[in-house]
């Protein structure tokens, strides 16, 4: 249950920072697009990185409850500071878009942490 629960948060809060990006973006050119989907994945990743954890520690509830909070507060801040950046800034600036490379690298490092805790409880756990 726990699983079906963090993959579906994960993919919903993937689909949400890539809408935010098609708002802020600009696809005028075919470089851009191309510059674009390369961002999406950049995006992605830490999500992906949560849904993939999951179906690792279905077994473990206590593993599984760590990486949903985990991704609770990864995705709660990342798509706080796009709403922040992109939509409530009332002077956009061309530096705004650095956030679609800082921020994703602040989630991966924080799921990465946030797996290798939740690993290492399973595994103290014998599961």
């Amino acid at each position: 249950m726990l699983t079906r629960a963090t993959r579906t948060l994960s993919a919903l809060a993937a689909a949400a920072s890539l809408g935010v990006m098609a708002y802020a973006g600009d696809f005028s050119s075919p470089g851009l697009i191309a510059l674009a989907a390369g961002f999406s994945a950049w995006l992605c990743a830490p999500y992906a990185i949560a849904w993939f954890a999951a179906g690792k520690l279905q077994s473990d509830q206590l593993a599984s409850g760590i990486l949903a909070l985990g991704l609770i507060i990864a995705a709660g801040f990342g798509l706080y500071a796009y709403t922040i950046t992109f939509i409530n800034n009332s002077n956009p600036d061309a530096q705004d878009g650095l956030v679609l490379v800082v921020i994703p690298l602040y989630q991966l490092v924080a799921m990465l942490l946030i797996l290798a805790i939740a690993s290492m409880v399973k595994r103290l756990r014998g599961k």
